[in-house]
């Protein structure tokens, strides 16, 4: 395992932080200082050459201490090289730590944002497709209103949400399919009675819709409030893999409905699947 890299997630989930104004324990500064000195003393650069005496004897003497100080030099160096790996480590799982903290913090500022998208985007066309700048009625002063309130919310959205992903990346990301849309949304645990009523149709025609506004994030934040089965949080760490992975429950409970050679048959194996992958 590179601790180095690992370290440099460390350091950029912590500005971040600093840059959302959300507080950094003091186990997490301790831990990024002994790394900067180990660092530092890691790095010593060796001692200027004295000049040259005018005397033999006294030339021999300063030779003599100039190379006990290269020596000293030389082995502190190497010295501070074995504790790099521990520091390093100690960091990335102290901040590691205080990213659920973190996460937690933004929860207000994501959900006041989301509260702006949403309200503007009762204002907005009710088409999908109309809520782009290039296709507006800008001469209307309702929509034109509406959608900067909204394009000012969700650039701001996006910046934390960058600032969220910079966190995670030192537990590890966030990984899997469609990271950006489960960073932000969860889907609803699938449920007997929702397999056998097919919503994962419904599910996933939003989960391609999303998709689809990827170069509109207006659009796509506009599509994301106006939606009803999706409950928007930040995900913590490792959050984002479990909401992932209700896509492959809501397909497979499907498969498992479709499996049975009656409807009850069905409805059994689709309860044996949900029950097994509870």
């Amino acid at each position: 395992m590179d601790f180095g890299i690992r370290a440099a997630d460390a350091d950029r989930a912590v500005t971040a932080a600093e840059r959302r104004n959300l507080p950094v324990p003091n186990s997490v500064s301790a831990a990024r200082e002994i790394r900067a000195a180990v660092s530092a003393t890691s790095q010593l650069p060796d001692l200027q050459r004295p000049s040259l005496p005018n005397t033999a004897a006294k030339t021999t003497a300063v030779i003599q201490a100039h190379a006990e100080a290269l020596r000293l030099a030389d082995v502190t160096r190497r010295a501070a090289d074995l504790f790099t790996d521990e520091a390093d480590q100690r960091y990335v799982d102290v901040t590691r730590a205080a990213i659920p903290a973190w996460i937690a913090g933004l929860q207000k500022e994501f959900a006041a944002l989301v509260g702006v998208v949403t309200k503007a985007a009762a204002k907005l066309p009710e088409s999908i497709d109309h809520v782009d700048s290039g296709r507006l009625d800008w001469n209307n002063p309702i929509y034109s209103t509406a959608y900067t309130k909204a394009e000012g919310a969700v650039a701001q959205l996006e910046q934390l949400i960058h600032d969220r992903a910079d966190m995670v990346k030192v537990a590890g990301g966030d990984g899997g399919r469609d990271n950006a849309l489960f960073a932000v949304a969860a889907l609803p645990e699938p449920t007997i009675a929702a397999v056998m009523a097919d919503d994962w149709q419904r599910l996933n025609q939003g989960i391609l819709q999303w998709r689809d506004l990827k170069q509109s994030p207006v659009a796509r934040w506009v599509y994301l409030v106006r939606q009803t089965d999706m409950t928007l949080s930040l995900a913590t760490p490792g959050e984002v893999r479990q909401r992932s992975g209700q896509v492959e429950r809501w397909r497979e409970a499907g498969h498992a409905r479709r499996s049975g050679m009656t409807l009850r048959g069905g409805q059994a194996a689709a309860e044996q699947y949900l029950a097994e992958t509870a």
